[in-house]
């Protein structure tokens, strides 16, 4: 899925770049557009003169308010993380009028279109490495990170879609019932695990934390079963849902109950939040719970019993 392409760092105003250059204590020499991700504002590599090379991502409140939040949000996250989190440290923040930047140590490695077993089993040591820690204590409960979980339920009140939502979504919002409950808990949890958001190398780096939580140790590994078959295996559909059930047997039944979830979740929110700024958004949700049909149908048959 290719979004609608990033602001370019040269078309960020003069005194924005100026500011993260100061804040660095660095003139900057070059950098590197980044593409992909969900916000139209610049993301960007840049090459100081004291020969780093560090991440620096920026969005104007008057562009889209919501990413902006987002990048305050997760600069406070950064500071909080234990050191032996794979993730990337904090370098600076700007606020420079209706504009934030946030700059970051470099995450080596690359991000790829489709997940390779490599890949998947990469980013399930890093998951595990992160759910392995106590979150801190300002992290609030999972429950306040996820968002339209009652998606099935409210389809059958909107009217679901399509044949396959008609048959389906009625047990699977008997899958997702009381998924307040069942996502507790007190393990640090990223919580928006992503092919896209990681960075995969001689290890992955988890990358853009600003949903990060308390809850279940679980749920960024059903996350990353949900993404593989999302985001797509390059061995094809059938490699990507094989990938993802044999990662799920390995978690508590709630960890399947959660991919139903997210299918439902994604399903509702293209049906009722469009994007003005980026509305390849709702197609990407689309596609994404259109892709885990398959798995969702066996799920359900699992829970059953």
């Amino acid at each position: 899925m290719t979004f609608t392409p990033r602001a370019a760092w040269a078309d960020t105003p003069e005194p924005v770049r100026a500011a993260v250059a100061g804040a660095l204590g660095a003139a900057i020499d070059g950098h590197t557009d980044l593409h992909g991700g969900m916000s139209p504002g610049p993301a960007v590599g840049l090459r100081l003169a004291d020969g780093r090379q560090v991440f620096v991502k920026a969005v104007s409140a008057e562009v889209r308010v919501h990413n902006h939040a987002m990048i305050r949000q997760e600069a406070g996250i950064l500071d909080i993380l234990p050191p032996t989190v794979p993730a990337p440290r904090r370098l600076a923040t700007v606020e420079h009028g209706p504009w934030i930047a946030l700059a970051t140590t470099w995450a080596p490695g690359a991000t790829a279109d489709r997940w390779t077993d490599a890949s998947i089993a990469a980013v399930a040591q890093a998951c595990r490495a992160a759910n392995a820690h106590r979150a801190p204590g300002v992290l609030p409960p999972v429950a306040e990170r996820i968002f339209d979980f009652n998606g099935w339920t409210r389809l059958i009140a909107l009217g679901t879609g399509d044949e396959w939502e008609t048959t389906h979504a009625g047990a699977a919002a008997e899958v997702v019932a009381g998924w307040e409950r069942w996502t507790a808990g007190d393990a640090l949890v990223h919580r928006d695990i992503r092919l896209d958001n990681t960075a995969v190398g001689a290890r992955a780096v988890l990358l853009d934390w600003a949903y990060a939580a308390a809850g279940a140790p679980w749920i960024d590994l059903a996350q990353l079963a949900a993404d593989v078959v999302a985001t797509g295996h390059v061995l094809g559909p059938q490699a990507a849902t094989d990938r993802a059930h044999r990662l799920l047997r390995t978690l508590p039944p709630e960890a399947s109950r959660f991919v139903v979830g997210l299918a439902g979740m994604w399903s509702i929110r293209a049906a009722t939040i469009p994007d003005t700024v980026m509305p390849d958004i709702s197609v990407w949700r689309r596609a994404r719970s259109a892709a885990l049909r398959p798995l969702v149908a066996h799920l359900i048959d699992d829970h059953r019993g």
